[in-house]
């Protein structure tokens, strides 16, 4: 009977040991869902560039350190926008693998959220979030010669959104190794305000902004007038 005893008493406090750090495994794991959980906005593309303030690491979708850095006066082109732990951070992939502190460059970056254009500013020092108010419409009118009036300017925009030539985006993979190449078709010197970014490696996901024949060879557009990929080198989604 004594040995019983202690032995039900040793299995008491082994288990009373283990327990908390079950619930710290548990603790940590819930941060880490809520931080890829974030919610991801879309901006407006080669519209939304910063310049980064300071050299520092980029982090992942959680918020944890990479390898890569991000150069000061380093010009990157922004296309998510989210909280991480809390803080607004940039993506400047989008694939999401690579985010920035928003705090940690300077620049505008736009998104368009339930309806309204939020458009970020930062200065390097402090970050601005101002969203655009809804335009009320406006009341009708049953008098003949408004009614003319506003056929008309209908119609102008109409006509003018005909001249205007929309450019398709098309999203893109690399197949290939391959370099990224200017508006002569030569190779870029600085991509996304550093060297190495002028090689982009296999498998990466890219947005073509419309397509380019230079010198007989076709090319997608990373940035218009600007960047550009080879076509032989990505395949569309």
């Amino acid at each position: 009977m004594k040995l019983s005893k202690k032995l039900m008493m040793v299995s008491v406090a082994a288990l009373m040991g283990v327990s908390p750090i079950v619930a710290n495994g548990a603790v940590n794991n819930n941060v880490v869902s809520a931080a890829s959980k974030s919610k991801v906005n879309k901006t407006y593309g080669h519209k939304s560039r910063v310049t980064a303030t300071k050299t520092i690491h980029f982090v992942n979708e959680n918020g944890k350190k990479t390898s890569k850095k991000a150069y000061k006066n380093g010009k990157y082109t922004i296309w998510l926008v989210k909280k991480i732990n809390g803080r607004l951070y940039y993506g400047i992939q989008t694939n999401g693998k690579y985010w920035i502190a928003a705090k940690n460059t300077k620049g505008s970056v736009s998104y368009v959220s339930a309806g309204k254009t939020v458009t970020i500013t930062t200065n390097g020092k402090s970050v601005k979030v101002k969203e655009a108010k809804k335009h009320a419409s406006k009341k009708h009118t049953t008098k003949k010669h408004v009614a003319k009036k506003s056929t008309k300017k209908v119609s102008k925009k109409i006509n003018s959104k005909k001249k205007t030539k929309k450019i398709q985006s098309t999203k893109l993979v690399t197949i290939r190794k391959t370099h990224v190449y200017d508006k002569n078709g030569k190779k870029a010197k600085t991509y996304m305000g550093s060297k190495k970014w002028t090689v982009i490696g296999k498998k990466v996901n890219l947005i073509g902004h419309g397509s380019k024949t230079i010198k007989g060879v076709k090319y997608y557009a990373l940035q218009p007038n600007r960047f550009y990929i080879k076509a032989s080198d990505v395949k569309a989604k």
